[in-house]
């Protein structure tokens, strides 16, 4: 008896089964810079592997495989996020890589800078400036897939920005900055 391969559950790295999307393979193999053509036949070889309750780890690890045959090039770009999850089980790695691409994009950055605001210390993640932008920069890294920062996150980091952002604009030449967390 065959599947409908339309109503196959697959397993999320969560837990949760959900659908399986083919729009989302799609989507994500589009971003590695793939052809219409070698998109379209990752996707129809993951479709005829598909099984119920088929981890999403699993399809990824074929649509890799399948992605690595046509290129290499474009295996190394989808798999960034796993490539970044290997980073350690620290987030201070995932901080000096995001510093290193602010410099890349011409940025002055600081790592692990801790700095007075109005109330408190904090230990920013990334100071990143240019021109006229002066930014504070907190990374949030999860190194195995299915994690999630709730509101309470950035709710808590645009609190400890404003509390810097008032220290920061009272530094010489800050007042003409544009501050941003």
């Amino acid at each position: 008896m065959s599947v409908k391969r339309d109503s196959v559950k697959i397993t999320k790295a969560s837990g949760e089964q959900v659908p399986f999307s083919e729009e989302k393979l799609k989507v994500s193999l589009h971003r590695s810079g793939a052809s219409n053509e070698v998109i379209a036949s990752v996707i129809e070889e993951v479709k005829r592997e598909l099984y119920e309750g088929m981890p999403t780890k699993n399809i990824y690890k074929l649509a890799f495989g399948l992605l690595k045959k046509a290129s290499t090039h474009y295996a190394a770009r989808y798999k960034l996020k796993s490539a970044i999850m290997e980073l350690g089980p620290s987030g201070f790695p995932f901080e000096k890589y995001f510093s290193e691409i602010m410099k890349f994009r011409g940025y002055r950055t600081e790592v692990g800078t801790t700095v007075e605001g109005q109330c408190v210390s904090h230990e920013i993640d990334v100071i990143a400036s240019k021109d006229s932008d002066f930014f504070m920069i907190e990374c949030k890294y999860h190194n195995y897939p299915g994690i999630s920062c709730d509101v309470k996150i950035p709710l808590y980091i645009n609190s400890r920005f404003k509390d810097v952002e008032v220290t920061w604009k009272k530094l010489p030449g800050h007042d003409i900055l544009r501050h941003q967390g």
